[in-house]
């Protein structure tokens, strides 16, 4: 080969190289867009924004795709409202208040957890979660928006007849209707199921099973899941819940034999672009990476993912959780938005984050649950700290919108982590850590739960 055919053949490469270096830089967040980095700062360039119309990022990959549910690509777009922050975190609240975390596992003799562990389930209240999947029920397919929850033990979706049922967009799925629909294997009182929450929220109704289809290669014949007759009004427009916890009637069990308990997300750093949901060798080919730490599996706990996380770096400062006298315990959750913290180690992040914010203008608190916020009207170049989860084995550095929430009318932003209230109805709640989808952002996140593995990486939902 010439050296003439050589370079040729090598300049389209160095090309594709800086022009991917390039776009790895930029991280837009609304219009928040990184400049550049030093090694413990993110230098961004904050734009005015304004309330997304439109769909501006879909996301490519074979998959489903993950939309906000009040945003421009959401399957709920007829329904559409532009968000509104204290409503986000007055859900958001409520979720964390009815997540049921019992405390260190204990078995029973004989590692006995009873016939029944798994009910009722005590997952967090789903329909405060923010990000909806499209699956499709029954012969012919009814496409139905689910809020996409790994902290829910099941998949339901509301159902014919239903006298009470409202805000429903598009119309409920009518099991009659279906030509692949049957009834699963089990007896009058098994074949029911009622999920009440801590905060209120319910959903009732009986077991059917019917054909599952996630994308038009992966059909799934025979798939158990909940058809409600009664629900609350926390569920709004959306169809149900898409219940990616551990446990007997998950939908990671159910196609266990496709998938290998195999499946991974990239939650949009924005709501005018969209995610994606993976399965199986697609999950592994698209997230797969050497940032691993081990996937914690809790008996007690059995709906939720456990992590070790050490500490938490702001800047060039590590807070450590390891210096409390009792080392928190950490779940990775889909449907909380913002992450929780014991007190003492939110306090201690907290005054990291205020010192590298000292030559920006205090703002009043947005609410109670961000009591730390800036305004930055009039600045272009603005300076945030680098923030770092360390969890066991690996470090993963947080996306610039990962660090901040800003709100869509203003530049007032606020620090994107809180404390644990202190008057939780669950006192184990005070000691734990909750790692919420706004600081997932951007980010692959690979659950492999054959191997017990969670796996991190620059996620491709990002623009």
């Amino acid at each position: 080969m010439t050296s003439y055919t050589f370079l040729h053949l090598l300049l389209p490469l160095l090309v594709l190289l800086f022009s991917s270096h390039e776009v790895e830089k930029r991280c837009a967040w609304g219009r928040m867009m990184v400049n550049h980095e030093e090694h413990d700062k993110h230098v961004v360039d904050m734009k005015p924004l304004t309330a997304a119309t439109t769909c501006k990022g879909q996301a490519k990959g074979h998959g489903l795709t993950l939309a906000h549910r009040q945003g421009p690509c959401s399957p709920l777009a007829a329904n559409r409202q532009s968000r509104d922050s204290r409503l986000v975190f007055l859900r958001d609240q409520s979720r964390v208040n009815s997540m049921n975390i019992q405390g260190p596992s204990r078995a029973l003799p004989n590692g006995d957890y009873g016939e029944h562990a798994q009910l009722p389930i005590q997952g967090g209240s789903p329909g405060t979660g923010e990000f909806v999947v499209t699956v499709g029920l029954g012969t012919p397919k009814v496409d139905l928006p689910l809020i996409f929850d790994t902290g829910s033990d099941i998949t339901w979706a509301k159902c014919k007849p239903c006298p009470s049922c409202s805000g429903q967009q598009g119309r409920l799925f009518e099991p009659s209707e279906s030509t692949t629909f049957s009834n699963p294997p089990c007896n009058s009182s098994e074949c029911t199921y009622s999920i009440d929450y801590a905060d209120g929220s319910h959903s009732d109704g009986y077991y059917v099973q019917d054909l599952l289809t996630l994308t038009p290669e992966y059909q799934f014949q025979s798939f158990i899941f909940g058809c409600s007759q009664s629900y609350s009004d926390d569920f709004g427009a959306t169809a149900g819940v898409l219940g990616l916890g551990q446990g007997d009637n998950t939908l990671i069990s159910r196609i266990e034999s496709e998938f290998s308990n195999i499946f991974c997300y990239c939650i949009p750093g924005s709501e005018s672009s969209s995610g994606y949901l993976l399965f199986g060798l697609k999950a592994l080919s698209t997230c797969q990476t050497n940032k691993i730490t081990p996937l914690i599996i809790d008996q007690d706990n059995p709906s939720y993912y456990f992590v070790n996380l050490l500490g938490i770096a702001v800047g060039n400062q590590t807070v450590s959780l390891s210096s409390e006298s009792s080392t928190p315990r950490t779940v990775i959750d889909s449907g909380t938005t913002i992450t929780r913290l014991p007190p003492s180690i939110y306090k201690a992040v907290r005054a990291e984050f205020v010192e590298y914010m000292s030559t920006y203008r205090v703002a009043k608190p947005l609410t109670q649950l961000l009591d730390t916020c800036y305004d930055l009207r009039g600045q272009e170049n603005v300076k945030l700290p680098k923030m770092i989860l360390q969890f066991e084995n690996t470090d993963v550095t947080l996306d610039p919108s990962a660090v901040v929430w800003r709100e869509n009318d203003d530049a007032q932003v606020c620090l994107a982590f809180a404390p644990n209230l202190p008057n939780s109805p669950n006192s184990e709640s005070q000691n734990l850590v909750i790692i919420g989808n706004a600081q997932l952002r951007n980010l692959n996140v690979l659950y492999n739960i054959q191997d017990k593995e969670f796996h991190f990486g620059k996620g491709g939902c990002g623009n």
